[in-house]
């Protein structure tokens, strides 16, 4: 597809390009009444913005933003996304009639995969569940009550 609008007369595309490049550098002039004035005001520079940067987040606590996500939440969140999908899985190899042996390759090595994702979702200094989930409770009876 090849519109008219598109491609310069004679097919010149380096002259149009060449025009185009020394109309980005002529100095602006003010808009009349009927245009916009978006830009006026504001000096061209091809040189980076040096200072201090201004981050478009919004501040933590200000009303109406959200709170960053909890890292512990999205890989729970992950984790139960990838069970269900297992589950699934096996369903679909059952109803299927798929073979056992299919079927048990399929059960062994979700379960070989989940025990590696959870080690991995252990946060760092924790070696087993079970020392991590004691050690969340010590800080449960720790925590003042309210």
């Amino acid at each position: 597809m090849n519109t008219q609008g598109n491609t310069p007369p004679d097919g010149d595309f380096a002259r149009l390009v060449e025009q185009l490049a020394a109309e980005a550098t002529r100095p602006k002039r003010a808009p009349t009444s009927n245009e916009h004035g978006l830009d006026v005001g504001m000096t061209p520079s091809s040189a980076p913005q040096s200072g201090v940067m201004h981050s478009a987040a919004p501040v933590v606590g200000a009303p109406g933003s959200v709170p960053p996500p909890d890292p512990a939440a999205v890989t729970r969140k992950v984790l139960l996304g990838i069970a269900i999908g297992w589950v699934f899985l096996l369903l679909v190899l059952m109803a299927s009639g798929a073979p056992f042996v299919v079927l048990f390759a399929v059960f062994v090595g979700g379960i070989a995969l989940a025990r590696n994702l959870w080690r991995k979702a252990l946060p760092p200094g924790a070696g087993s569940l079970r020392e991590w989930l004691e050690q969340l409770a010590r800080q449960q009876q720790e925590r003042p009550r309210k």
